[in-house]
């Protein structure tokens, strides 16, 4: 990798002063602004007991990747909270590439995830970061790195919204979660485009908490090692059973085909069955398809809606890849922040 661009150049003098990624082996492939791709080989020494790779040679890795990609525009980061999920096991020789993308971008808060993937293009783990931007800059060779987003979101206020609407960016702090998946995916959250009509609205559904974090990593980690077993182009009903044993082995409680009514009146006109419900806690819709469609989203929707609950996944097994959306049931979060 040549060192021509700023964030490259940002990249370069953090990789020199880290020791720990230089004795890992990272091999820096490609860095912009927000964005990296880093690779290295598996070697004897980093093997656990079981003859298989140290679960924090990857969570290395990824936090590797986080610094390089949160750092790149200029501004110093910290991670402040991150998590990982396994779903492959590694051996000596293997070579993995992780893929730092980033989600959201704020005055003060950046939310990355990266794919860590082996050399047969399996995806061995995924791992989510939140990073806090300080408010110091980069030093170049004398000069200062500017981040021209930051500009743009002190004119704008630190969200950069409006104070009538419950919008992406309000969704983006209430989650600190939002899962970009790949080209298909949007930061939107449907069912909530209505103004607001009380002035606290957008604070109240705004705060730090994720929903649910640990049981949807379990969840969708669960997808990823039902893709990594069973491949791609097979229908629902395959990818619901494969799911389904997958979540007894992971000994999570699931409900199978749930059902929600239509109701008009207080008479029902109409059944739906919704995929799973995990723990009484999360409904998940299962896809097979390489896109999500607004009609899905809307399903989703309308299931967590029915049934009073916060938090769907909706999990897509595509031709090459998982993807997956958290969608939430912003009405009713309001109405319990509101209550409390």
């Amino acid at each position: 990798m040549t060192d021509n661009s700023l964030s490259e150049k940002i990249v370069s003098k953090m990789y020199d002063s880290d020791w720990f990624s230089q004795w890992l082996g990272i091999e820096r492939v490609k860095v912009e602004d927000g964005s990296c791709i880093l690779r290295m080989v598996i070697r004897k020494e980093m093997l656990n007991g079981f003859a298989i790779a140290h679960g924090g040679i990857t969570y290395s890795l990824a936090d590797s990747a986080l610094a390089f990609a949160s750092n790149s525009h200029g501004r110093m980061s910290v991670s402040v909270e991150t998590g990982i999920s396994h779903t492959v096991s590694l051996k000596e020789g293997d070579v993995i590439t992780a893929v730092a993308e980033e989600m959201s971008l704020t005055n003060k808060i950046g939310i990355y995830h990266v794919t860590i993937k082996n050399q047969e293009d399996k995806i061995v783990a995924l791992f989510k970061g939140t990073i806090y931007r300080t408010s110091k800059e980069w030093e170049i060779q004398g000069n200062t790195v500017t981040d021209k987003r930051i500009d743009t979101d002190l004119r704008n206020g630190e969200k950069g919204t409006s104070d009538n609407n419950i919008d992406e960016k309000d969704n983006e702090v209430l989650e600190l979660d939002n899962y970009r998946n790949y080209e298909t995916e949007k930061v939107t959250i449907f069912g909530h485009e209505k103004n607001s009509d009380a002035k606290g609205d957008k604070e109240s559904v705004k705060n730090d908490k994720l929903i649910y974090p640990e049981l949807s990593y379990k969840i969708i980690g669960s997808a990823f090692e039902v893709f990594n077993n069973v491949g791609s182009s097979h229908k629902e009903s395959i990818y619901q059973k494969a799911l389904f044993e997958i979540f007894q082995n992971n000994k999570l409680k699931i409900e199978q085909q749930v059902y929600a009514p239509v109701e008009m009146r207080n008479k029902i006109v109409g059944k739906n069955y919704f995929d799973f419900l995990v723990e009484d806690k999360i409904v998940v819709e299962i896809k097979s398809a390489d896109k999500f469609s607004k009609s899905h989203y809307n399903q989703l929707l309308n299931y967590l809606i029915v049934s009073k609950l916060k938090l769907g996944l909706l999990i897509s097994f595509g031709r090459d890849e998982v993807k997956y959306k958290r969608v939430l049931n912003i009405d009713l979060l309001n109405k319990e922040k509101r209550i409390s």
